[in-house]
C-alpha cells in the first residue's frame, strides 16, 4: 500500500538576525504549501555572501529559535530549526543540503527570495537543486521591475530544467540584517522589526556592538 510522502520545506539563511520578515516569510512557507514539517537552517559560510561579524554560529542558531520558540509549529516539531549547516565545515551549499534530507518518502520544498530565486541558474549545481526540490518564491519587496524578470527566469527554469515552481503571495516585511545590524551597532531603534526574546539575546550577549 503506497503512503502519502512527507512534504518538507527547507529555508536557509544567514538569519544574521532573524527578523519579523524571516518569521513571517517561514510561517506563510508551512502554511501556503501545506509542509508537514519546515526545517529552518542557518547556513555556516554562505558562497554567495561575505561572512557576517557579530554573531556566531551558535548565537544565529539560538535566535532563530528563540523567534520561534512560543509558536505551536515550533512546539509541535513541524517547525524546526536546524543546526545540520552549521556542524560541517566550509561553505554552506544548497545542493548538499538538499542531498542530504532527500529521500524517497518525501518531497522537498526550498524557499527563496527574490534576488536569489533571480540568480537560481548560477548556483553551484544549479540543475541539481532544480531535481531535488520544488522552489517556492516569496518576494521581500515589491520592486515592479522585478515582475518581468520572475516572469522571464520562470519561463527558463521550467524550459532549462523543468523546473516546478510556487509564488507565495504575502505582502512583504521590507526589512534587512544589514540594516538591523547596524541600527543595532549604533544602539538605534529596531520599531518591533526583530521578536523580543531575540532582543533580550543580542543585549545580554552583546551582539552587534
Amino acid at each position: 500500500m503506497d503512503t502519502e510522502k512527507e512534504r518538507l520545506g527547507i529555508y536557509g539563511g544567514t538569519f544574521s538576525p532573524i527578523h519579523s520578515g524571516h518569521v513571517k516569510a517561514a510561517y506563510a512557507f508551512l502554511d501556503t504549501m501545506a509542509l508537514d514539517r519546515l526545517l529552518v537552517i542557518p547556513t555556516a559560510i554562505p558562497p554567495h555572501k561575505a561572512p557576517v561579524e557579530g554573531a556566531s554560529a551558535a548565537d544565529r542558531i539560538e535566535m532563530a529559535r528563540l523567534a520561534f520558540c512560543d509558536g505551536e509549529a515550533y512546539k509541535s516539531g513541524r517547525l524546526v530549526v536546524s543546526d545540520y549547516e552549521t556542524t560541517l565545515e566550509g561553505k554552506s551549499y544548497t545542493v548538499y543540503t538538499l542531498e542530504h534530507f532527500a529521500s524517497p518518502e518525501c518531497e522537498l520544498y526550498l524557499l527563496v527570495g527574490t534576488d536569489m530565486f533571480l540568480t537560481l541558474d548560477r548556483w553551484y549545481r544549479a540543475e541539481e537543486i532544480f531535481r531535488l526540490a520544488d522552489i517556492v518564491l516569496m518576494r521581500r519587496e515589491r520592486d515592479a521591475v522585478n515582475f518581468p524578470l520572475i516572469r522571464q527566469k520562470s519561463a527558463e527554469y521550467r524550459e532549462r530544467f523543468n523546473a516546478r515552481i510556487h509564488e507565495i503571495d504575502e505582502p512583504p516585511i521590507v526589512v534587512s540584517s544589514t540594516e538591523l545590524r547596524k541600527r543595532l551597532c549604533g544602539r538605534c531603534g529596531i520599531d518591533g522589526l526583530i521578536p523580543e526574546a531575540v532582543v533580550r539575546y543580542i543585549e545580554e550577549n552583546d551582539l552587534y556592538r
